[in-house]
């Protein structure tokens, strides 16, 4: 899907397409994950990988990638969303750095752990930072895929939570589909609005 999605994608718009192309990079190492874990082993680099992706990138990319793509007037309120994730991304690398990572699988999921002091306040600026981006933005495509994946990550938190990371970010990718759809019928979800014709 990110490989379509990137393809068919007009030049202005390449971007935008790199979104479910990142997240299908990101699943493949969950991906050799699973193969380790059926064989009764785990892999930390495909673990460490895969966290790079999910407490890293996207707390920082996803705040940048809307302030880049969006309206003008939006960017005063966005740019507080890029230094938010960047104190997320920050935090999360020293953590990366200097904790242990455990990887075990519960009822069919991954659980990925660390010692984290802080993890609640931190988990609360995560979400914010990728949520407020999101809503706020001035096109519906992103608006559109905020709402879906905040419920999809509210129904990984009620059933899934010691493996939250893990199915969330497996629903967020194929939740990515909003931008495949946008790549090939960008006036479906209105995600630019027309420039105004000047006046006769």
């Amino acid at each position: 899907m990110g490989g379509v999605t990137f393809a068919i994608a007009k030049k202005e718009n390449k971007m935008l397409a790199t979104f479910p192309l990142l997240f299908g990079i990101q699943q493949i190492s969950e991906g050799i994950q699973w193969l380790n874990l059926n064989a009764g082993t785990t892999s930390p680099a495909a673990g460490y990988f895969f966290l790079f992706f999910a407490l890293i990138v996207w707390p920082l990319y996803v705040p940048v990638f809307v302030f880049v793509l969006d309206e003008k007037r939006k960017k005063r309120i966005l740019k507080w969303f890029i230094f938010l994730g960047a104190f997320v991304a920050f935090y999360f690398s020293w953590l990366m750095l200097t904790e242990s990572i455990v990887i075990n699988k519960v009822n069919a999921c991954i659980r990925y752990g660390f010692n984290s002091p802080l993890e609640d306040p931190i988990f609360f600026f995560y979400l914010t930072a990728i949520f407020g981006s999101l809503f706020i933005s001035g096109h519906r495509a992103f608006r559109w895929y905020g709402a879906t994946a905040l419920f999809f990550a509210a129904i990984s938190w009620i059933f899934f939570t010691l493996a939250f990371t893990s199915v969330w970010c497996f629903f967020a990718a194929i939740l990515s589909v909003i931008f495949l759809v946008y790549a090939y019928r960008p006036n479906l979800l209105n995600f630019r609005q027309p420039a105004n014709r000047p006046t006769p």
